[in-house]
C-alpha cells in the first residue's frame, strides 16, 4: 500500500502546500475558524465525502466509509486555530490578519488532513471500516475537543482509535519522533487573591503588607516539587504574573497571583493543587491575611497508546525507513487538548512530532514565535504516514 500511497501524495503535494499558504494567509482564532471550516467542507464536498458541519460551533468531521468490507472506525485530528501574534516573516503567504498569526502550525495540520482526506477516498476499496476526519476548532487554550467528544464526534459509528500529528520545530525535516506512554502534560490555571490591610508606607507596622504575603507564598511554592512531590514525577508549579498597588508610597490592601500547575500524572497534578493551598492556608495565618485559591481545569495529561506507536512507526519505516524514526527519550510539559479524544483513556491515542525544521532554509524559530515558520517538505510526508496508518490500523 506504501507505494499507491506514495503515489497518489506526490499527485496532491503541491495543492496540499497551496492549503496550508491559504490557511496561513488567513488565520483565524479559537471558535471563530469560520472561513477555514468553509474551506475544508467545501474540499471534502469536492470529494464526496460526508461531512458534519458546526461541531464545537465552527468544527467540522468527514467520514469516509470504506469499500473494502466492515470493520472499525479510527479518527485522525487536526486543530485550525491561529494565535493572536503578528507575523514577522517576509514571505508571500504572510498572514493578511493583523494580529494574527498561525505560529504552532495549524495550518499545515488542517492541509495534511485534506491531504489524507484526498488519498483515501482514492484508496476506499483498502478500507476495511471507516476513517473520520477530524477538524478542531480551538486547542489554543480553549480546549475545542472537549466540546466535540460531548457532541458526539466519537459516536455514530463508533470511534476505536484517534491518531495525530504535531509540528516539530526541534525535529529536522524528514524525520518524526514518537513516545509511548506519557507525551504531554495537563495544564491548569490557578490564582490567589491576597487580602491584607493597606496604608501609608510609613506606617507599615499598622498594615498587612500583601505584597510581602505574596512573595513568601511565591517562595514557599518552591518546596511543591522539591518536597511534597516524588522525584520520579515531573510537576511544575509556576506563578507568572503578581500584580499589587498602583501608588508609590502606598502599601495596598490586596494582591494577585496567577500561575499553572504541570503535570504529567494525574494524582499528582490533584496533589500539587492540594499542596498549594494548604501552603497558602499558612502562609495566610502566618501573616494575618486572608488568601482565596482558585484553579480553572484545563488539558488533562497525555497518553500515547504503545500499540498505534507500533503502526505509526511500521508506517514511517515503509515510507522513508526506519532512520527516519526517532524516539523521544521524555515527555513534554507543554500541554494539548488533543487526548480529550481518548474519551477518559477509553479509547486508544497516540500523537507524534512531525519534523520542521531545516536550518539551512532559516526553518529554526520555535512555536508561539513572530517569526515561526515550517519546511512544507514536511508536509507530503505528514500526509502519507497518517493515511498509510490508518490504513494498515483498518487491516490489522
Amino acid at each position: 500500500m506504501k507505494d499507491e500511497v506514495w503515489k497518489i501524495v506526490n499527485e496532491i503535494k503541491k495543492e496540499v502546500i497551496e492549503f496550508r499558504r491559504h490557511f496561513h494567509m488567513y488565520p483565524e482564532l479559537g471558535f471563530e475558524e469560520v472561513k477555514t471550516s468553509e474551506f475544508v467542507i467545501e474540499k471534502l464536498e469536492e470529494l464526496g465525502i460526508e461531512v458534519t458541519k458546526n461541531v464545537a460551533k465552527v468544527g467540522v468531521i468527514g467520514l469516509i466509509k470504506g469499500t473494502g468490507g466492515e470493520g472499525k472506525t479510527i479518527g485522525i485530528r487536526a486543530d485550525m486555530d491561529a494565535l493572536p501574534m503578528q507575523e514577522e516573516n517576509e514571505v508571500p503567504y504572510k498572514s493578511k490578519h493583523d494580529g494574527k498569526m498561525h505560529a504552532c502550525g495549524h495550518d499545515a495540520h488542517t492541509a495534511i488532513l485534506l491531504g489524507v482526506a484526498k488519498i483515501l477516498v482514492k484508496m476506499k476499496d483498502k478500507i476495511k471500516g471507516n476513517v473520520k476526519l477530524i477538524f478542531q476548532p480551538a486547542e489554543e487554550g480553549l480546549g475545542g475537543a472537549k466540546p466535540m467528544v460531548q457532541e458526539g464526534t466519537l459516536k455514530n459509528p463508533d470511534v476505536s482509535a484517534v491518531i495525530a500529528l504535531h509540528m516539530a520545530d526541534e525535529v529536522n525535516v524528514g524525520y518524526i519522533e514518537v513516545k509511548d506512554g506519557s507525551f504531554t502534560a495537563s495544564a491548569d490555571k490557578i490564582w490567589f487573591d491576597i487580602e491584607g490591610k493597606g496604608g501609608h508606607a510609613a506606617a507599615p507596622h499598622e498594615t498587612v503588607d500583601p505584597i510581602i504575603v505574596g512573595s513568601h507564598l511565591v517562595t514557599a511554592f518552591q518546596t511543591v516539587s522539591s518536597r511534597n512531590t516524588d522525584p520520579v514525577d515531573p510537576v511544575v508549579l509556576t506563578i507568572g504574573t503578581f500584580n499589587a498597588g498602583t501608588v508609590y508610597n502606598v502599601i495596598p490592601r490586596t494582591a494577585h497571583l496567577t500561575g499553572t500547575i504541570r503535570a504529567l500524572k494525574q494524582e499528582v497534578r490533584e496533589a500539587t493543587y492540594e499542596s498549594a493551598k494548604r501552603i497558602a492556608e499558612g502562609v495566610a495565618k502566618a501573616f494575618g491575611a486572608k488568601i482565596t485559591p482558585n484553579i480553572k481545569r484545563g488539558y488533562s495529561p497525555g497518553y500515547n497508546s504503545p500499540e498505534l506507536n507500533v503502526l505509526i512507526k511500521q508506517a514511517t519505516s515503509a515510507l522513508v525507513g526506519e532512520d527516519k524514526v526517532l524516539l523521544a527519550e521524555n515527555p513534554t510539559m507543554g500541554a494539548e487538548d488533543f487526548y480529550e479524544f481518548s474519551d477518559n483513556n477509553r479509547i486508544p491515542v497516540a500523537m507524534f512530532w512531525l519534523g520542521i525544521r531545516n536550518e539551512e532554509k532559516g526553518i529554526i524559530h520555535p512555536g508561539h514565535n513572530p517569526k515561526y515558520d515550517i519546511d512544507e517538505d514536511a508536509i507530503p510526508l505528514g500526509c502519507a504516514i497518517l493515511s498509510l496508518t490508518a490504513l494498515q490500523y483498518l487491516t490489522s
